[in-house]
C-alpha cells in the first residue's frame, strides 16, 4: 500500500494525490494501523524525509508517521501552511503522539485550521478523532472538534457532517448538537436515516421536544414509523403527554416491547388487552402481533386459540403461534409434528425447536427420513437438532450422517460435532465428568466405524481411530 501511494505522489498530480489522500482517509481504522505500522517498518522509518518544501501531500502525510519525531515535528508545522482537508485526518493523528514537540504544535495547528475554517472538520477528520480519543493523549482533538459545531455559526458544519456516511460521525454530531437542531430535521432524521442507532437519537431528541411543547401530531406521526426504536419513543412520548388512547391501537405492533406498553396505556383507558387478544386471534387475518400479545398475557386455556392458528395460510401467523404454544407450555405434539414439513423454513425451524423438548416422544423413523431429505436443508436441519436430544449413539450416528451433507454449514456443523463426541468417549485423567457410554450393540459399532470411515475427507485420522479404539471392545476389531 505505502509503495502504491507514493507511487501516486511521484506522479506529480495534485488531485491524484488528494484523490488517494481521500480514499485512505475514508476508512480511519486503516489509517491508524498504517500509521503504526511506517512507525515499525524499517524499509520506511530509516529512509531519509522528503523535502518538504516540494514534497506532495501524499509523501508528506507518509512522513507524519516516521519514526523520527523530528521529521514529524517538521511535517506538522508544514501543515499548518498547506491545510487540504485530505490531511486533516493524519494531523489529528498527531495530536496524540507520545512526543510532547510533535504534539504541541500539531494540537496549535488543529485549534487554529478549525477556527479559521470549521469546514476542514470533514467526516474522516471527525472519525479520526473518535478512535484516537481512545488513546491515553487522544482527546484534545475530540473535544477541539466540539467548538465549531458548538459556536453559532455550526449550523452548516452539523448539516453536512449529517449527511456523513459513517453511523458513528452521525450520531456524534447528533449528540452534540440535538438541542439546536430543528425539530422538522430531527424527525426526518428518526424517519430516514439508515442507521438505528441515530434514529434512535433523533426520535429521542424530537419526542422530548414535542414533549416540552405538549405537541401530540407530531408524535402521532412518529409513531407510525416502520423502525420500532422511533415508535417505542414516540409512543412514550404519547403516554406523557396524557394521551394514552393514542398508544392502545398499538396492542397488536410486532414488538414485544411496544405491545406492552400499549397494555398500560389499555389499562388506563379501561381496555381488557386479553379480551383484545383473544378477539384479534380469531379475526379472518390475525396479525402476528396479536399472537403474541396472547402469549404474553393468556393461559394454558388459550391452548385451543393458539393451535387453531397452526393451519393459517400466512407463515409469520404460524411461527408466532408455536412460539405462543411453546411458551405458555401446551405443545399439541402430533399436531406441531405434522409441521416439520411445512412449506416454509421459518416454520420447519420453529416447528423443530417447539419439539425439541419431545424429541424422544416422535417416531425415530420420522428424523431419520427427514435427515436425508433430498430437497430441503430446513428439513434436514430441524432432522438433525431433534436426532441430537436422543441418546449418544443415536446423536452420533446423525453427525456423521450429516457430515456429509451438502449444505456446507449443516456439514460443518456435523463434523464438529462428531469430532466433539468422539473425543470425549476417551477417557482423560483431567476429565471429572464420567466418560459416555454408547451401549451400542456389535451391528451398531460397526455400523458407526463404516459411517466413520466413509467420512475420512471430512474427519481427521486421529478422530478415526479414537472411535476405533471406544468401540474395539464392542466390535471386536484388532
Amino acid at each position: 500500500m505505502i509503495a502504491a501511494l507514493l507511487a501516486v505522489g511521484s506522479a506529480g498530480d495534485l488531485d491524484d494525490s488528494l484523490e488517494a489522500l481521500r480514499v485512505l482517509t475514508g476508512r480511519p481504522a486503516l489509517l491508524l494501523r498504517l500509521d503504526a505500522f511506517i512507525r515499525r517498518e524499517p524499509w520506511y522509518s530509516t529512509r531519509p524525509a522528503p523535502s518538504l518544501t516540494e514534497a506532495d501531500p501524499v509523501a508528506l502525510v507518509l512522513a507524519a508517521s516516521h519514526a523520527d519525531g523530528r521529521i514529524r515535528e517538521r511535517v506538522v508545522r508544514r501543515m499548518l501552511h498547506q491545510p487540504h482537508p485530505e490531511m486533516m485526518p493524519f494531523l489529528v493523528l498527531r495530536t496524540s503522539d507520545w512526543v510532547r514537540q510533535v504534539r504541541e504544535p500539531a494540537c496549535a495547528a488543529l485549534a487554529v485550521l478549525l477556527h479559521e475554517n470549521p469546514l476542514l472538520a470533514t467526516p474522516a477528520t471527525v472519525r479520526t478523532a473518535l478512535l484516537t480519543n481512545r488513546r491515553q493523549r487522544g482527546a484534545f482533538a475530540h473535544g477541539q472538534l466540539l467548538v465549531p459545531l458548538l459556536a453559532e455559526s455550526g449550523t452548516a458544519l452539523s448539516g453536512r457532517l449529517l449527511t456523513a456516511p459513517d453511523p458513528v460521525v452521525r450520531r456524534f454530531v447528533l449528540d452534540t448538537t440535538a438541542h439546536r437542531l430543528r425539530f422538522r430535521d430531527l424527525v426526518a432524521l428518526a424517519e430516514s436515516d439508515p442507521g438505528r442507532q441515530v434514529r434512535a437519537r433523533a426520535a429521542e431528541a424530537a419526542a422530548r421536544q414535542a414533549v416540552w411543547t405538549d405537541q401530540v401530531e407530531p408524535l402521532r406521526r412518529l409513531a407510525r414509523s416502520r423502525h420500532a426504536e422511533v415508535r417505542i419513543t414516540a409512543l412514550t412520548g404519547l403516554m406523557r403527554t396524557g394521551s394514552p388512547q393514542n398508544v392502545v391501537p398499538y396492542l397488536d405492533d410486532p414488538s414485544a416491547l411496544i405491545r406492552a406498553l400499549a397494555r398500560e396505556a389499555a389499562r388506563r383507558t379501561g381496555t381488557d388487552p386479553l379480551v383484545h387478544y383473544r378477539a384479534a386471534v380469531q379475526a379472518a387475518e390475525p396479525r402476528a402481533g396479536a399472537v403474541g400479545g396472547l402469549a404474553e398475557t393468556g393461559s394454558r386455556a388459550d391452548g385451543p386459540l393458539l393451535t387453531a392458528l397452526l393451519d393459517n395460510p400466512a407463515p409469520q401467523v404460524r411461527v408466532h403461534a408455536l412460539r405462543a404454544l411453546r411458551s405458555l407450555d401446551v405443545v399439541p405434539v402430533p399436531r406441531v409434528t405434522v409441521l416439520l414439513r411445512d412449506g416454509s423454513t421459518a416454520v420447519v425451524k420453529e416447528a423443530s425447536a417447539t419439539l425439541a423438548p419431545n424429541a424422544t416422544q416422535l417416531p425415530a423413523d420420522l428424523l431419520w427420513d427427514m435427515l436425508t431429505d433430498p430437497r430441503r436443508p430446513a428439513v434436514r436441519r430441524a432432522g438433525y437438532r431433534l436426532l441430537t436430544r436422543h441418546d449418544h449413539l443415536t446423536a452420533l450416528r446423525a453427525a456423521l450422517v450429516v457430515s456429509g451433507d451438502t449444505h456446507p454449514r449443516l456439514a460443518a456443523r456435523g463434523k464438529t460435532d462428531a469430532t466433539t463426541q468422539i473425543r470425549n468417549l476417551v477417557p482423560h485423567p483431567w476429565r471429572t465428568r464420567p466418560v459416555p457410554s454408547l451401549g451400542a450393540s456389535p451391528a451398531q459399532a460397526a455400523e458407526l466405524l463404516a459411517l466413520a470411515e466413509q467420512r475420512c475427507t471430512e474427519l481427521t485420522e486421529g478422530v478415526i481411530q479414537l472411535l476405533r479404539d471406544a468401540l474395539r471392545p464392542v466390535s471386536g476389531s484388532r
